[in-house]
């Protein structure tokens, strides 16, 4: 056995490991349980250093955007000026200032920004029509906005097949690239809006053949990363 005097609130021997048995314990463990009681530890102060751009820089864009509001309504309010400093606050906070603060992988920002960029697409249309829209977004903006995206994902995928987390990016952007002409059949049937272009169309089935194709060419090497990301 190991010749040596352990902390009484140790279960195992700090030299061979061995449990302890308590009724071996020797006469200076009551001295051991005394001193535990006088001793005094130092309270710690912690010092973090403040990240500027984290905590402080995204409040200042928000107190800038409601100062131009107040400003817009109050000297300008047959104008909607203000509308346009929103769009670029919201685009600054989630596309540039969160992924950088948040260290997000690209691929992960690749989302946020496709979900994004398509609310800021149609909110842009809303402030130059002054609240009117005119689907000129959704037949000319949007689809070019998922082609981008598609073709990215094409890219980082063909780089790495493993890269299981970029087709599932690639599912969204997919289904993304599918919505405007869903709503545009769906705005033909109630003669709300007829499409003056077949760019959605093409868009639509061209993404839906390029998803199918990508997962042909990498399904063995995406094999193992679906089934993990999807729990299948």
């Amino acid at each position: 056995k190991c010749n040596v005097n352990v902390h009484h609130q140790l279960d195992n021997c700090p030299l061979c490991g061995a449990y302890l048995d308590p009724k071996e314990d020797n006469e200076k463990c009551a001295a051991y349980v005394e001193m535990d009681e006088k001793i005094k530890y130092p309270l710690l102060h912690e010092m973090r250093k403040v990240n500027f751009f984290r905590y402080k820089f995204n409040r200042i864009l928000l107190l800038l955007l409601a100062f131009c509001v107040v400003l817009n309504l109050l000297l300008t309010p047959q104008s909607h000026w203000s509308a346009y400093v929103a769009i670029g606050v919201v685009f600054t906070v989630f596309c540039v200032m969160t992924p950088i603060n948040a260290k997000y992988k690209f691929v992960k920002q690749v989302r946020i920004d496709v979900a994004v960029l398509t609310l800021l697409a149609v909110a842009m249309e809303f402030s130059v029509l002054n609240g009117k829209f005119s689907w000129f977004t959704v037949e000319y903006v949007l689809p070019w906005i998922y082609v981008a995206a598609i073709i990215l994902l094409d890219v980082l995928i063909a780089v790495n097949l493993n890269s299981g987390k970029a087709f599932s990016t690639l599912l969204l952007c997919t289904v993304f690239a599918m919505l405007p002409q869903i709503a545009l059949w769906i705005t033909t049937a109630l003669d709300v809006y007829r499409p003056q272009t077949h760019i959605n169309l093409i868009v639509f089935f061209a993404a839906i053949v390029n998803t199918a194709i990508v997962y042909v060419v990498a399904n063995r090497a995406l094999k193992e990363e679906m089934e993990r990301n999807f729990n299948l």
